[in-house]
């Protein structure tokens, strides 16, 4: 029995027999055989472990020596998680569109969770327009109700993320994709009180820049007008200062000096003018983050593409 045992793999080996995914052996047999159901267990386990790296390799010779299993979609949809949750973002969104482009039934649910991580994954490489893309998409081949409900859901929530961005203000899409929400699922996501949220952000009271501008013709006035008022006293100060030491200048006949804290000087007038533009700017999006807090929870991220930080929705949805 041991040797026909030994014939038989051999065969199976070199591509000669074609034997079942899962063999049945007797419980007396020296050696160690390995099942369908031991190389997946082995392989859940240590992505439950959060052994990312492991799993995916268990998990793909799970793939290899087992190709007829029917849980072939779920151990490819959970490399794809795995690749993600260890920080492999790009190869990760490579994964989930491998499974949507091959999968022929676009509204199993491995095809569903792959579109939404694989937004994910481009959202966690700092590129939201792909993001957007790749849900967008979906939203156009799924039939079913739910599916769309959550993906306008997520998209009004990328538009949110956005908005905090310097620069940016999506409200208006955020608002029109939590509209498009079925009445049933509006109810569930409390999606009345977001959109009490994003129109008072809408509204929020705001400085004109223009005026700021205007004002900063005083140095520190248009600081004063952002309510930045540790910021005037020291823009005033440092400009009438300079301004002051360029007059002593000029009136004790010493033109040069007089020439060079000018240029100094010009330099600080210009930077105090563009700060309190910038500075209305800053108070107008502070003003609707304040406001979009109070339902939607932001914290620090850091843009591995840009190197910068910007402030992630995390709550709210």
């Amino acid at each position: 029995m041991k040797h026909l045992l030994i014939f038989l793999v051999v065969l199976e080996f070199f591509g000669i027999l074609d034997l079942p995914y899962a063999y049945a052996i007797p419980n007396n047999q020296p050696g160690l055989f390995i099942t369908a159901n031991m190389q997946f267990d082995y392989a859940l386990n240590l992505f439950e472990q959060k052994d990312f790296n492991a799993a995916q390799v268990e998990f793909k010779r799970f793939i290899h020596f087992f190709p007829q299993d029917p849980r072939h979609d779920r151990a490819d949809y959970t490399i794809g998680v795995a690749l993600f949750y260890s920080g492999q973002y790009y190869e990760a969104a490579k994964r989930f569109d491998t499974i949507i482009r091959q999968s022929k039934d676009k509204d199993s649910p491995w095809v569903e969770q792959s579109c939404f991580m694989q937004s994910q994954a481009f959202e966690a490489m700092g590129n939201t327009g792909y993001a957007q893309i790749v849900l967008q998409n979906y939203l156009k081949l799924t039939r079913d109700t739910d599916t769309k409900d959550r993906i306008y859901l997520e998209l009004a929530r990328m538009h949110i993320r956005n908005t905090v961005t310097p620069g940016k203000n999506e409200l208006a899409y955020a608002r029109k994709n939590l509209m498009l929400i079925s009445p049933e699922k509006q109810r569930k996501y409390d999606v009345a009180t977001q959109l009490e949220t994003i129109d008072n952000a809408v509204h929020a009271p705001t400085k004109s820049p223009v005026l700021a501008g205007i004002l900063a013709i005083i140095p520190g006035g248009g600081m004063l007008y952002c309510e930045r008022y540790k910021d005037a006293f020291i823009s005033f100060c440092f400009n009438t200062g300079l301004i002051w030491a360029a007059y002593t200048a000029f009136d004790h006949d010493n033109p040069a000096l007089g020439g060079v804290i000018t240029f100094v000087e010009s330099g600080f007038y210009s930077g105090n003018i563009y700060g309190s533009i910038t500075a209305a700017h800053k108070y107008n999006k502070a003003a609707q983050i304040k406001i979009l807090n109070k339902t939607f929870d932001f914290e620090p991220g850091l843009d591995p593409v840009n190197k910068s930080f910007f402030l992630r929705l995390t709550h709210g949805f």
